[in-house]
């Protein structure tokens, strides 16, 4: 009999936003507070994580009560989910591409989590879906604001099912959480990125920064893509373009 995965780690990862300046007037961010711990179960194991939004420490800043979150944070799970992304993208691989029903999506994914039926079928619904769809549209008036003001952080992630070949890349904007865009890429040249992020370039709002790993083709597709783009961040790191 397999022994009952357990739903706690014992040590905590704490992400802090990775701004160290304000993308307005440039002074310090400060911290503002350390959110509560929460658990997350991922395709590799369990995670326990927070963060530590931060603010303009400048009170004269016109942004100075903008909150802007960890990049890292956000990419791990989906707000007020307990399930990693590698999850919600391992299920909608296995539905959409192995037309597995959901009985048989749950079987596989218990030899690695504690998970119901009735949880997949709430992830593939309830998250998986609108992911594709994203919710861009619907908030396009929050996100013109946050344009305006200094313009939109954008951080770029890659999703690879077990025995999947492509991956489902996610678009997110760092400060508002919002996705911009999704999908399932089976190439990942600077070709494909550029067709991919193409799309996000042609709303016409301000990108102050863009977020990544160092995958080959993504830096110079978002060069192409994003000319105006003052900041590229490896790993919230500033990369010299």
């Amino acid at each position: 009999m397999r022994t009952q995965q357990k739903l706690y780690t014992g040590t905590s990862t704490v992400y802090s936003c990775e701004l160290e300046r304000c993308p307005v007037c440039e002074g310090m961010m400060e911290t503002i507070y350390t959110s509560g711990r929460k658990t997350v179960q991922t395709m590799n194991g369990m995670l326990e994580i927070a963060q530590r939004p931060k603010r303009c420490g400048n009170p004269g800043c016109v942004a100075s009560q903008v909150t802007r979150y960890s990049a890292r944070w956000q990419q791990i799970a989906p707000i007020s989910c307990t399930y990693g992304y590698d999850v919600i993208a391992q299920i909608g691989w296995q539905r959409q591409v192995g037309h597995q029903i959901f009985g048989e999506i749950h079987a596989e994914l218990r030899k690695e989590l504690q998970i119901s039926e009735t949880q997949v079928r709430v992830l593939y619904h309830q998250r998986y879906l609108p992911l594709l769809a994203c919710h861009a549209r619907q908030e396009w008036e929050r996100l013109q604001a946050v344009a305006l003001l200094g313009g939109l952080i954008l951080e770029l992630d890659g999703l690879a099912p077990e025995g999947g070949e492509p991956q489902l890349w996610v678009v997110r904007e760092v400060q508002t959480g919002l996705i911009l865009r999704s999908g399932w890429m089976s190439q990942q040249d600077q070709s494909a990125f550029v067709h991919f992020l193409q799309p996000i370039a042609d709303l016409g709002l301000a990108v102050l920064a863009v977020m990544s790993d160092k995958q080959r083709g993504l830096v110079p597709a978002i060069a192409e893509v994003f000319r105006e783009c003052p900041e590229m961040c490896v790993n919230g790191n500033p990369y010299n373009r």
